[in-house]
């Protein structure tokens, strides 16, 4: 059987005979363009931002009834090649047309039961047609006979609305307007309406007079406005001539410059408990914790040195701080802050993404702390920004540590990198261009990057992302209870997006049912690898975190919690060919969507691959996938397919 996109499509939905299948999957491992083909077709079937065509779109690929025709085996050969091209670039007409074949094979599958009303009805409006046919020939022929009878020559003469004459009050007062109007036109060529007009200047003049005769003039003001006019005259003095001294030069009088300094406001010095910055929108929600209990932030509340702050998952909160500069989160980030002196602030961030940019003066230097690393910039210029990314984890022999990541620009000087400053002068120092300094295990990355990271733009974010996180605000407004309302939402909002943030949320704020419930819905696949990645940081950021996993795992898993657990670290490739890999496969063929999603997307983030499984699915109608799966690991290829933690950590 030949591989192309229709029987590729028919494989997927599991149509195809046994042999064929068998063959057409061989066909796909052996082909990697085949296989990103699979990848990209599952995964655009998945998202749930991706636009669809329009339903009155023309050419070969938004034409519905070209997608229809092709399905159907209808379609021209000649114009096969080129429909498939259009679907290949697409994600979105390869969405289409994988979705719309997957619900034909399950109408294949599954028998349509058309109730007796239903058919009744269909057969009826076949009767109602014929009907409404024989009515309408019949009233075409009627008009036919009747429209000789109906023409009739119009009678010669002018119209009725022309005979019709005009009231004479209405003729009068056009008549008296127009001579009016040009009576005004001709006065005003012939001068100005005042004195000097020639025919009627003397009666303004007359009308002036009477106006000043009737003017009272106080004695007291007139009394004043003398004394002031005499002051005024004795200050007048006559110009005096005088003599010049030899030693004088009169003849030079350019006055000498004087040099105008602008001074730049200075912000005021950094003390323990005093304002530092300003939260600019509510709208992105972020957290102050006060002892066991946390509090939101409004719009507008300053921030206190010594404050600890966190924020929530698909969130930007944005902080303007005294000297002008901005300091943004991205996503879940929490920090803390304290004085090294007047002119610095100190960051000290537990885990996140935290973005710093100048303002046009910027005053303040900043130290910031993450993992085992403690840095001083300096942003010298109105367009400095740095970037500066932790992400806890858990390495291949158990023990927890941080992978730090600052990335910044030419205009932000930093201090107390001894790497960085080493290899400065062999990197490439191209202005476009943004430095990327990273520490992870002991280990130091100093390399070049073309742009800041994705998360460090503000215009990084989607259409359907902003309308859920506007909806996921106005449902808050004036909730009194935080947790609550945010168990509301994810249980009942209509906004699949709203309950996925809500879950985000809830997790963030100590309660992980929610988001362990993402990974059993499969309304949520879409975003799973994201999912995992973060469950993955939030169970090594502290202790406590993992055992609020554990908790909620249990209402899932209650034997395999543990071990599912063990698989959200870092395994080396004899680990994983020593035992961990085959307890990983075990799991796809689990009955738990959980454990098969926990199982599939750790196994996809090791190896890279996918071999055509669905965590979603449930695992009878995956023998083929699974046993690919075994007899990868029976080859021991279930390894790395990257060596580079960081890589693993922060994906491109």
């Amino acid at each position: 059987m030949r591989l192309t996109l229709r029987t590729m499509l028919a494989y997927l939905d599991n149509i195809l005979e046994q042999e064929d299948a068998e063959a057409l999957g061989a066909k796909i491992s052996e082909s990697e363009f085949a296989s990103d083909l699979v990848y990209r077709t599952l995964s655009s079937t998945r998202k749930a931002n991706l636009n669809a065509p329009a339903l009155d779109g023309t050419g070969i690929g938004a034409d519905p009834n070209t997608v229809a025709e092709y399905l159907d085996n209808t379609l021209p050969e000649e114009r096969i090649p080129g429909f498939e091209k259009v679907c290949l670039e697409s994600d979105m007409y390869l969405s289409e047309v994988a979705c719309c074949h997957s619900v034909l094979s399950i109408c294949m599958d599954e028998a349509v039961t058309i109730e007796n009303n239903m058919r009744d009805r269909v057969l009826g409006l076949v009767q109602d047609s014929i009907t409404k046919t024989e009515e309408l020939e019949t009233q075409k022929s009627i008009r036919s006979t009747g429209l000789e009878n109906l023409i009739q020559p119009k009678p010669a003469g002018a119209p009725d609305y022309i005979r019709t004459k005009a009231h004479p009050l209405w003729r009068a007062t056009v008549t008296l307007t127009f001579v009016c109007l040009m009576a005004i036109i001709v006065l005003r060529a012939v001068g100005p309406f005042d004195a000097s007009h020639p025919w009627i200047g003397t009666l303004v003049s007359g009308s002036a007079e009477q106006g000043q005769s009737e003017a009272i003039v106080d004695p007291v003001e007139q009394e004043s406005v003398d004394a002031a006019d005499q002051s005024q005259n004795q200050s007048v003095q006559p110009f005096q001539t005088v003599a010049a001294s030899e030693n004088v030069n009169v003849v030079g009088t350019e006055l000498a410059e004087v040099d105008v300094v602008t001074s730049t406001p200075v912000p005021s010095p950094l003390i323990d408990g005093s304002a530092y910055a300003e939260y600019l929108s509510d709208s992105h929600p972020v957290m102050q914790v006060a002892g066991d209990s946390f509090q939101r932030l409004v719009t507008g509340d300053q921030l206190g040195i010594g404050e600890t702050l966190f924020s929530f998952q698909e969130f930007r909160p944005e902080f303007l701080l005294m000297d002008g500069s901005k300091l943004s989160l991205s996503d879940a980030t929490r920090f803390s802050t304290y004085v090294v002196h007047e002119q610095m602030l100190g960051i000290q961030m537990e885990y996140g993404k935290l973005v710093l940019k100048s303002g046009d003066t910027p005053a303040y230097q900043f130290r910031l702390q993450a993992g085992d690393i403690e840095l001083d910039l300096r942003l010298d210029g109105p367009r400095a920004i740095a970037a500066l990314e932790c992400v806890p984890y858990r390495d291949a022999v158990g023990a927890v540590g941080r992978l730090v990541r600052l990335v910044f620009n030419q205009n932000v000087t930093v201090s107390g990198l001894e790497e960085l400053n080493q290899n400065a002068a062999a990197s490439d120092l191209s202005p476009e261009k943004v430095t990327a300094y990273t520490v992870y295990a002991g280990n130091t990355e100093v390399t070049k990057l073309d742009a800041l990271p994705t998360w460090g733009s503000a215009s990084n974010t989607d259409s359907i992302m902003q309308e859920a996180r506007q909806a996921y605000i106005q449902e808050l407004a004036g909730s009194d209870n935080l947790v609550t309302q945010l168990q509301q939402l994810y249980e009942g909002h209509r906004l699949i997006n709203v309950r996925r943030l809500a879950a985000y949320s809830l997790l963030e704020l100590g309660d992980a049912s929610a988001f362990v419930g993402l990974l059993d819905d499969g309304d949520y696949r879409a975003l799973w690898d994201d999912d995992i990645r973060l469950m993955k940081s939030f169970i090594h950021r502290e202790p406590v975190n993992q055992q609020q996993i554990e908790t909620a795992l249990q209402d899932y898993s209650s034997d395999n919690v543990g071990q599912l657990i063990s698989f959200l670290g870092q395994f080396s490739d004899d680990q994983l060919l020593n035992g961990v890999a085959n307890d990983m496969i075990g799991h796809l063929d689990s009955q738990i969507t959980v454990e098969r999603v926990i199982a599939f997307n750790c196994l996809q983030q090791i190896t890279g691959k996918t071999l055509l499984y669905k965590p979603e699915v449930s695992p009878q109608r995956q023998t083929l996938p699974i046993r690919q799966w075994r007899e990868l690991l029976s080859e021991n290829r279930v390894t790395n397919h990257t060596e580079s933690l960081v890589s693993t950590l922060i994906p491109k």
